[in-house]
This record gives structure tokens, sequence and C-alpha cells, in this order.
């Protein structure tokens, strides 16, 4: 196996004006590689909200003791550097949703006409955290395409622990049954600052580094698949009172009301008392 990776993910990357020009060309990139980096997307304002509310739920939920706000992905019990934490829809959750739906919009349709929300949390790891093995969130061979946003709550620089993703992975079968390893001289380091956001497709192989600095890192992340019944892989941390009810639909716009937003005249819908785009679908 080859030396760790120092790739930046630069040329995986698109100013945030770029989802909006051309996203068909931004989700054909996606599809290909798996990921693309967009730089900026929310707001410094926004993020920093959100991070303090991450430091505020964490050490309520800590405090607690209930495993329920906790999805297990490598590290909740095991060392306790590493903490995924499932997020309420807050305000500051329901800002940075908003902006970074709409925003989004474009790639999403470009991809497929309607999605599930299936997690809403905050990664957080602390000083010393070891990192993790490469995986994969859900498998290549048995389940569907999930879209996960990952948004920087702060500045991840190298020895911040930021995420190792492979390019490309997602699609190659024989790492995912295992009969091949990975190639560290294609990985690519997630470094990024306050408000980037990385799209993964959760097949993608990827893993989060060795927190080696003083600080934490917070990832605030969101994961949209096709409205289905959930997947079967680890990709499920999320409150159980948001299971199967936020969706994003497209709706047909009355005659001369085009916005310009969205394919063929159609458009994100929303009802009231969650982030606008965002459908309640009570079941």
């Amino acid at each position: 196996m080859s030396a760790v990776a120092t790739s930046s993910l630069d040329g995986f990357s698109v100013d945030a004006a770029a989802l909006v020009d051309n996203p068909r060309q931004v989700a054909g990139a996606f599809r290909r590689d798996g990921l693309v980096k967009v730089k900026r997307i929310l707001p410094a304002d926004v993020a920093e909200a959100v991070c303090k509310r991450v430091h505020e739920e964490l050490a309520s939920r800590r405090a607690e003791g209930d495993s329920t706000y906790f999805g297990d992905v490598y590290g909740y019990e095991d060392t306790g550097q590493r903490w995924d934490l499932k997020l309420r829809l807050s305000s500051e959750v329901k800002d940075a949703l908003r902006i970074l739906l709409e925003s989004l919009q474009g790639v999403l349709e470009s991809l497929r006409p309607s999605w599930q929300l299936t997690e809403l949390a905050a990664m957080c790891t602390f000083p010393a955290d070891p990192g993790q093995p490469v995986h994969a969130d859900t498998s290549h061979v048995y389940d569907q395409q999930v879209v996960t946003v990952f948004v920087a709550l702060h500045d991840i620089p190298a020895e911040r622990g930021p995420t190792k993703m492979y390019p490309r992975s997602h699609l190659d079968g024989e790492l995912h049954l295992g009969l091949k390893e990975v190639d560290e001289s294609c990985a690519v380091l997630c470094t990024m600052e306050c408000g980037d956001c990385v799209l993964m497709d959760s097949r993608l192989l990827h893993c989060g580094t060795a927190n080696k600095s003083d600080l934490h890192r917070f990832l605030f992340y969101s994961s949209w698949m096709p409205p289905a019944r959930r997947s079967r892989g680890s990709t499920n941390t999320l409150l159980p009172e948001y299971e199967d009810r936020l969706i994003l639909v497209q709706e047909e716009l009355q005659s001369g009301s085009h916005s310009g937003n969205g394919p063929h005249g159609l458009r994100w819908m929303f009802e009231a008392k969650v982030p606008p785009r965002l459908v309640t679908v009570m079941t």
C-alpha cells in the first residue's frame, strides 16, 4: 500500500456560483467521482451559529448519557473522542439547511426528482481522536445512492482530522467486495475553510483522519436518499421523530409564475414548521 495521501480537493472543487450556473455539469462530476467540494456555500455567521448550537447540544447530551442522541460510527462506544450527534431542527439548523438546499437544488434535481432526509447530525472529534478505518457508509452492492452533505463549521486544516476520501471508489465493486485494497496514492484530504462543504456519495470509501491538533473538529451533515425504506448501511444518524417524515419534492408552477429555479418549471415545495423546500409527510 502506498504512503498516506496528501492531495487536496482542488481538482474536485467548484465555487457556489457553479451550482446555479452549471448544475448538470456539477452533478455529472459527482456521479463520476463520488464527491464534489463547494467553496463558501454557507456564510460564516450561519456556520458559527450551528457550531455554537452543536457545542451546547453535545455537552447536554453527553451529560445526560442517553445514547438515543448518538450514532454509532466508529467511536461513540470506544474512546469517547468521536461523537456522532443527532441534531434537532433548531432555528440554526433550519437556516443552514435552507441555504444549502437553495444552493444545491439544481444539482439534486439533476440527479433525481425527489429525496428523503435520512441523516441530520454533527460529527464531532476531539484532540487525540485516532481516526477511523477506511469504510463506506452504504454498500455499492446492496444499497441505493445516498448523498451526504458535509459542512465545515470552522476551518479544518490537515492536523485537525479532516476526512480522507477515495474518488471513484463508489463504483468499484472489487473494492467493496474486498477483492483488492484501496490505492492511497489516489486519496484526497478534505481540508476545508469555514462554510465549505463536500458532497459525498455514501458508497464512496473514506475515513476520518486522526485529530492531531489541540482543537475539536465539528462537521454538520445531512444525508438524502430516494424516498424508500431506509438503507441497511450505517447511514442512520437521525432522531426517530424525523424518520420517513422529511422529503424534498418538485411541483409544477402556476402558469407565468416560474421563478427560474430548477429545470422545466419545477421547484422545491415546503410547509410551515420545517425549513423551506422541506415537506412534512405524516405517516
